[in-house]
């Protein structure tokens, strides 16, 4: 019999969630293969699934982990084998950042060094600018000992900050919806190229990024050919370069969609270089025919 526990947090818990707000749930077991036959409950159901072995969760609760104090404020256990995850939480000690996690936030901006020139593109940057800033300001709310972990609670603190101004508030408050539509796929209503110079300049402005250029897709192709296998770039960086060389491709894949609705659960095969170049020549080069993918939320 698996051993697993299942729970829902951040948004979903909130009185404040809306259509806008991500559905996360987190699935903990021992073993990974037992993950994969977890979440695949969950996955059909519009779910925004984290999933770690026991073992990997205490660990990352031993470390001072921010997503775990994230759980013990915001998550509702809905299933919990042995009790094995509640005794987890119950047990998680808080620790305020350090200078690497804040480094690692940093790193994570190159991710940002240019942006493909069309309505996709933009929309995969916004998605990614979102993630970026969103874990900055949850960074420094942990800083000051808040320990908040909702976006427009943080921009909320951002603003007391006096760092930006209040139309550039607003810009990022529209960032929720951004990543929203990208995310479901509602490709008419993605940001212009206007909207996103905005995002850069802010981004600028509080010393996020130095600089981001528009590149065309092919020039952007090739950054990401050459970034793929870059040593500084973690997985989950590398998986959201694929993501974009796929929709500049313009071709579908089943297998490469469901790799890039679950991003967490696959980032860590980007370990491995083989499975990461076999993705770029298969989508380089696509055979003659593909099933139809069916649009659905990631």
């Amino acid at each position: 019999m698996i051993k697993y526990s299942v729970a829902i947090y951040g948004s979903s818990t909130r009185e404040n969630f809306d259509k806008y707000s991500d559905k996360d749930i987190l699935i903990v077991a021992e073993t990974f293969e037992e993950l994969k036959v977890c979440r695949l409950e969950y996955e059909n159901q519009g779910f925004s699934i984290s999933a770690y072995t026991y073992s990997k969760l205490n660990f990352m609760s031993q470390n001072g982990s921010l997503f775990v104090d994230h759980l013990v404020k915001e998550s509702k256990i809905l299933f919990d084998s042995h009790k094995q995850l509640e005794i987890i939480l119950k047990n998680h000690k808080s620790k305020k950042p350090g200078l690497k996690q804040f480094q690692d936030n940093k790193n994570y901006f190159k991710l940002l060094k240019f942006v493909p020139n069309f309505d996709k593109g933009f929309g995969w940057f916004c998605d990614c600018a979102y993630v970026g800033i969103r874990n900055y300001l949850i960074l420094k709310s942990a800083e000051r000992g808040n320990l908040n972990f909702s976006y427009l609670i943080l921009l909320d603190e951002l603003k007391n900050d006096n760092l930006i101004t209040d139309k550039e508030i607003e810009i990022l408050r529209e960032l929720r919806v951004i990543k929203r539509n990208y995310r479901e796929k509602i490709d008419d209503q993605l940001p212009s190229k206007n909207y996103t110079l905005d995002i850069i300049k802010i981004f600028i402005k509080l010393n996020l990024v130095k600089d981001i250029k528009i590149k065309d897709k092919i020039e952007f192709q090739q950054f990401v050919k050459s970034s793929i296998l870059n040593i500084d770039l973690d997985h989950y960086q590398k998986l959201r370069l694929i993501e974009i060389y796929y929709y500049i491709n313009g071709e579908e894949d089943i297998k490469i969609e469901k790799i890039i609705c679950n991003p967490q659960f696959y980032a860590s095969l980007f370990k491995k270089e083989k499975y990461v170049l076999n993705i770029i020549k298969k989508i380089s080069k696509p055979e003659k025919h593909h099933p139809t993918v069916a649009k659905r939320n990631c």
